[in-house]
């Protein structure tokens, strides 16, 4: 099972308009891809409701559980475990610390690990391998096509198939601390960015409350909390200019109203918005049918409503890092984008997994054919 150690170097991508650009908005347009094209960082337990879609691989620090039909465009990972629910589908590999569980009819492109008991669903396919540290389960007419490994013989339900071997070869008994240390510096790290933008100086202080459509400029902007009321459009206007970014910093509490939609307008290139909760009780809650553009960071929980999109400027990513708390998608949510998206799995690879105390885990060698990625374009004005 293949799995890249990434570094925490960050990319050097261009962001701010500012008369040197500061390296607290590289690092925070960068920090998906730094990650290892995580959409999703949740430092505990998280959850992505029925329908929904990850642009991106999924990280959660607590138990992870994609609900029926969600549908995961990476990799899929947690310390705890990890249940992928019926009809679900993952492009990439799936590994969990302790118990996982793929539903009935899922489709896992990758390889699947699991430090305990591992189990597949009625009809399910597995791509890749299959690696567990307990009891392996293959329910009927479920196929896995690669290698499986457990500490005895899998049990086989009527008409699935192995197409590999079957053997035992052991799960790293490493594994579980190893992604345990893992999550807490992606938790520091993400910290660490966050404090870096609340010092940017502000340019706006906005109202406790947007109660009508408006139009922002580029800048950064501040307040204590700030709420959206249902159903406005903000407009995110970058006048055609370069290297121009929106910074969005908030003390405590970063909430918006059913069906607020956030615009982009006059975009030029490497233009970037960034969403800030920093406060030690910060968190971000979005109302169902939002749509916004990432990343989004906080301090403790973000919550993103049913059918809210949560997309990308241009080729990054746009995705939701929780640095001490949890992450939830409702159902039909989309999170992630282009630039967080991690299509790539070796399902011919053996069932060996490197693991070290940098954050993993992310893409393997060969290039998958990409998604579309459509449902999460967003509307732009020019």
């Amino acid at each position: 099972m293949p799995f890249f150690v990434v570094s925490l170097a960050f990319a050097s991508t261009s962001a701010g308009q500012f008369s040197t650009t500061p390296a607290a908005v590289t690092d925070a347009v960068g920090l998906g891809a730094d990650l290892g094209g995580l959409a999703i960082f949740s430092y505990t337990a998280s959850t992505m409701g029925a329908y929904s879609s990850v642009f991106g691989s999924y990280w959660s620090g607590g138990v992870i559980t994609s609900a029926a039909n969600s549908t995961i465009y990476g990799n899929v990972t947690s310390p705890l475990a990890a249940t992928l629910g019926d009809h679900g589908h993952i492009t990439g590999d799936l590994v969990s610390g302790d118990v996982l569980t793929i539903g009935n009819t899922s489709n896992v492109q990758g390889s699947l690990m699991a430090s305990n008991a591992l189990s597949i669903g009625e009809n399910g396919y597995v791509l890749g391998d299959v690696l567990a540290g307990g009891v392996l389960s293959i329910s009927a007419t479920a196929t896995v096509h690669g290698d499986v490994n457990a500490p005895a013989f899998p049990v086989l339900g009527a008409g699935s198939v192995v197409d590999g071997t079957i053997g035992e070869a052991p799960v790293d008994p490493q594994l579980t601390a190893n992604l345990t240390a893992q999550n807490v510096a992606g938790g520091i790290r993400i910290a660490t960015t966050q404090a870096a933008l609340a010092v940017l100086t502000t340019t706006t202080t906005l109202a406790a409350t947007q109660v009508t459509d408006t139009r922002f400029y580029a800048g950064v902007y501040q307040a204590d909390s700030w709420t959206t009321t249902a159903g406005i459009t903000i407009t995110l206007d970058f006048e055609n200019q370069s290297n121009t970014s929106f910074v969005f910093n908030f003390r405590d509490i970063f909430s918006t109203g059913a069906n607020t939609k956030f615009v982009i307008a006059n975009e030029g290139s490497n233009n970037n918005v960034i969403w800030n909760a920093y406060g030690a009780g910060g968190y971000i809650q979005m109302g169902a049918g939002t749509e916004i553009m990432g990343p989004i960071l906080a301090t403790t929980y973000i919550e993103v409503g049913a059918s809210s999109i949560v997309a990308a400027m241009d080729n990054l990513c746009g995705g939701v890092y929780s640095a001490t708390s949890y992450v939830h998608g409702g159902a039909s949510s989309q999170i992630g984008g282009v630039g967080c998206s991690c299509f790539e799995a070796v399902p011919e690879a053996s069932v060996t997994m490197i693991l070290s105390l940098g954050l993993v885990l992310v893409c393997s060698h060969r290039r998958r054919e990409s998604v579309d990625l459509e449902l999460v374009n967003y509307e732009r004005q020019k």
